[in-house]
């Protein structure tokens, strides 16, 4: 059984700031058919929301008072946006389902003006989109760079020159202080510089929340998601798991969450290999992408660790430590990112892998 607060069947998500939000696509990018979930035998409790798990009758009571009982239980219920710390105004979006992706379409007319608060990845995809769209953007970002929590510098960077190039205006080190009604249904911005502007739409970005409560309530260990281990399954409760966004997976004594699309994958398979009893798989390294301005940016692994950076051309840098690769940030290059992906953790020769004209994969 999966039980969903939406009324939807289960769709991709980061279509909604893409080729939906412009209308390209009528329809989400649906997980899979409705022939294939019937054959799968798998029961849908759409727009009836669990609201409380009993541990020791192992139920989940969802939102119309029935119950469903489990023998194994998945928490995949992944974060809520993060709202804008000012009193609520009805021009004000958030970008998370496809409800909230039709909302903003209905108002992106041609001509508009669109203020986007949040330089992440879903602030910079829904600017770049509005962008192509015909409106004009404009992207503000309290910190002194884009894309401060999962990408390097310079590939920031990168991006932050593409959307330059196509118009999106980028204010660093700005915060939104205040909305206030205008006229013809705009609203007024107010910043921190003391700067106003008036648009007719505002989009925010800044981040989630994960979704705990259940897990909370059920007593299950909490610590900025529900904690897991490797095998994504509670200390609390060995029935229990949590995957995707809103799993907290204890590494070397502290939990971490990730949220991108292949953690989402990767973790829901080992939880279920662990349900099934099967044997572990190795897990991929985490990687994530990002389209934006005609552009497609692609990061594996972990950058940060990395005691040096090996510049290939100019769109792939390669991270290494101790000769390792333990990272690689690639634009608009897959081929040398799918190489990348199957490097990691070896030995590179820094002179073949910096340059462009020779294969990556020969440089290990």
């Amino acid at each position: 059984m999966l039980i969903g607060e939406e009324e939807h069947a289960p769709y991709e998500r980061p279509n909604l700031s893409k080729g939906f939000l412009c209308g390209e696509e009528a329809e989400p990018v649906w997980l899979t058919s409705k022939e294939r979930w019937k054959a799968l035998e798998i029961v849908f409790q759409t727009a009836n929301p669990a609201v409380a798990i009993d541990r020791a009758k192992g139920e989940v009571q969802l939102s119309d008072g029935s119950v469903a009982p489990f023998d194994a239980l998945i928490l995949a219920t992944g974060g809520r946006v993060r709202p804008l710390p000012l009193p609520h105004h009805p021009a004000v979006h958030y970008l998370r389902t496809t409800d909230d992706a039709r909302a903003i379409a209905a108002k992106a007319k041609t001509g508009a003006r669109a203020l986007v608060v949040g330089g992440g990845v879903i602030g910079l995809e829904a600017a770049s989109t509005l962008k192509g769209m015909g409106l004009s953007a404009v992207v503000i970002e309290t910190n002194d760079r884009l894309l401060g929590r999962n990408i390097p510098a310079e590939a920031a960077q990168w991006l932050a020159d593409a959307h330059a190039r196509i118009g999106v205006e980028v204010r660093l080190g700005r915060a939104l202080v205040g909305l206030s009604d205008a006229n013809d249904g705009a609203v007024t911005a107010s910043f921190d510089d003391g700067i106003t502007q008036e648009f007719d739409l505002v989009i925010a970005g800044i981040g989630i929340i994960p979704n705990t409560g259940l897990a909370e309530g059920a007593g299950l260990s909490v610590d900025g998601g529900i904690v897991v281990s490797d095998d994504y399954r509670s200390p609390d409760d060995a029935r229990i798991f949590a995957i995707g966004d809103v799993a907290a997976r204890l590494t070397e004594g502290s939990a971490r969450r990730m949220e991108t699309w292949a953690h989402a994958q990767s973790s829901a398979r080992k939880a279920a290999l662990a349900i099934l009893e099967q044997p572990a798989e190795v897990e991929p390294t985490p990687w994530f992408w990002t389209d934006q301005c005609g552009h497609s940016l692609q990061i594996l692994g972990d950058p940060a660790s990395a005691d040096s950076v090996i510049a290939r051309g100019d769109g792939v840098r390669l991270y290494v430590r101790e000769g390792a690769l333990v990272g690689a940030v690639c634009l608009d290059m897959p081929r040398d990112f799918a190489a990348a992906r199957r490097l990691v953790g070896k030995v590179l020769n820094p002179e073949l892998a910096a340059d462009p004209a020779i294969d990556l994969r020969k440089s290990a």
